[in-house]
């Protein structure tokens, strides 16, 4: 797909970070399914992708956590496609 912000380049599959914070706690999710731009580096993310993360988000803040790292996998996304 072209990119929405640059408008030069085009999006590749890869993997992002993404960093989440709410209150006094911050999630760090890691291995994120992504499109790319090979230009600017602007990163698109499903909606069935951004739904999960939100999902386990919410989890992790009603278990308590303050910080946390999770490898974020596929599987968790409904084995979506990228974006």
């Amino acid at each position: 797909m072209k990119c929405a912000i640059c408008r030069n380049g085009t999006t590749q599959n890869g993997y992002t970070s993404i960093v989440l914070e709410r209150d006094e706690t911050t999630l760090v999710f890691k291995q994120i399914p992504a499109q790319i731009c090979d230009n600017c580096g602007e990163e698109y993310i499903s909606s069935a992708v951004n739904k999960t993360l939100l999902e386990r988000a919410n989890k992790e803040v009603d278990r308590g956590i303050l910080l946390e790292m999770i490898k974020f996998t596929p599987l968790q996304a409904y084995n979506s496609q990228y974006v």
